[in-house]
């Protein structure tokens, strides 16, 4: 005897939860490789971002469409050459980055075939000119980028990038005033919002190294001060470039290379080898050493063979 239409339907809508549920669990798994976390009670992802991911998830399965995770970053290399990094230009740290991003996205399609995709939203624009680094490197960064992408024959990382939401000669400032983040008490949100405040600090601890040629002459006080300020601007504009990825990425899988509670939306992500509670390090600001055995790390162009 045939099922009736409504056992039909029961299945039907069983083996959908399923899958949804299953697609949400491998990706889970999978994005847990590249997750960063501060130590409990701060991280929550547990109990709160993880039903959240599950969520965000689910909506992609239910609409059969690949699922987007965007990520603001790869601006440009910090202006520290020689300090920190080889030069302006992409190398192997950026290949790795890139590389696991990658990984990410094709171990997805081992049970969702219709895809995963990592948008790279680059954000030089937003603060080169804070920390001094020329639209000229800007652009080649950026053109780098997508060299070694071609070149890698990664097939699952795209990218974004203010021009294709502004208008004016001045996208910075055309976004702040967007999101009315001008009239904003940025003092007020550093103290009270603890994921603003540690990325303020964040901010300011890599502005006295990415600007070091700045404060040559400086008093501590002087050098702490100045570090502050820019990290202020920078944080004003951090908060409008995230309302933007917020608007237009709405319903997309948000990381982001700072760390955060793991609540949702934003996540926090390693793009290098590291262990899970280590802070973040990001290819713009680091050189790639590999040592006898294979291991491979992260530092500061000044620290190798030291």
């Amino acid at each position: 005897m045939a099922p009736n239409a409504s056992t039909q339907s029961a299945h039907s809508g069983d083996h959908a939860a399923n899958n949804k549920d299953a697609v949400a669990a491998h990706f889970i798994s999978k994005f847990a490789d590249l997750q960063s976390r501060f130590d409990a009670p701060t991280n929550v992802f547990e109990s709160k971002g993880k039903r959240f991911l599950e969520a965000t998830i689910a909506r992609f399965v239910d609409r059969n469409e690949p699922i987007t995770v965007v990520l603001p970053g790869f601006p440009t290399k910090t202006p520290n050459h020689g300090g920190k990094v080889l030069g302006p230009l992409p190398d192997r740290a950026e290949e790795l980055a890139l590389a696991r991003l990658e990984k990410l996205c094709a171990s997805v399609e081992e049970v969702y075939p219709v895809g995963c995709k990592v948008t790279i939203f680059s954000d030089g624009r937003v603060f080169g000119d804070l920390v001094g680094a020329s639209l000229e490197n800007i652009r080649a960064y950026k053109n780098g980028l997508k060299e070694l992408v071609k070149e890698a024959g990664h097939t699952h990382i795209q990218f974004d990038g203010l021009e294709n939401y502004t208008k004016t000669d001045n996208p910075e400032q055309e976004v702040l005033e967007r999101f009315g983040i001008n009239q904003m008490d940025m003092d007020a949100r550093i103290a009270n919002e603890p994921d603003i405040g540690n990325n303020f600090r964040s901010f300011s601890q890599f502005m006295e190294r990415d600007m070091a040629d700045r404060w040559a002459g400086k008093s501590e006080a002087e050098m702490r001060k100045g570090c502050d300020d820019v990290a202020r601007k920078m944080m004003l504009r951090n908060v409008g470039f995230s309302s933007l990825v917020a608007e237009e990425y709405a319903h997309a899988v948000r990381v982001s290379i700072h760390c955060y509670n793991n609540a949702g939306p934003k996540f926090g992500i390693h793009l290098l080898p590291a262990k899970r509670m280590d802070t973040p390090r990001t290819p713009w600001h680091s050189v790639i050493c590999e040592d006898v055995d294979g291991t491979v790390r992260a530092m500061d162009l000044k620290d190798v063979d030291t």
